[in-house]
């Protein structure tokens, strides 16, 4: 079983990989925002406050390992 604090490690390795995936979605989904009349701002405010309140119930944010 991990320990508190292994399980907040993270991989540079496999944050790298998710991050690349997240990408070429991300890119998508502001652009069908963008041509449906949002500005790149709207976005980045929309999905900012999106992320927070998912992200909002860590106990802890992860470090890199």
């Amino acid at each position: 079983m991990l320990t508190l604090e292994e399980a907040m490690l993270v991989s540079a390795d496999r944050v790298e990989h998710c991050r690349g995936e997240v990408e070429l979605d991300t890119v998508d989904l502001i652009d069908r925002f963008e041509a449906a009349g949002f500005s790149r701002k709207e976005v980045l405010v929309a999905l900012t406050e999106i992320l927070t309140e998912e992200f909002s119930n860590l106990p802890d944010l992860p470090r890199f390992h």
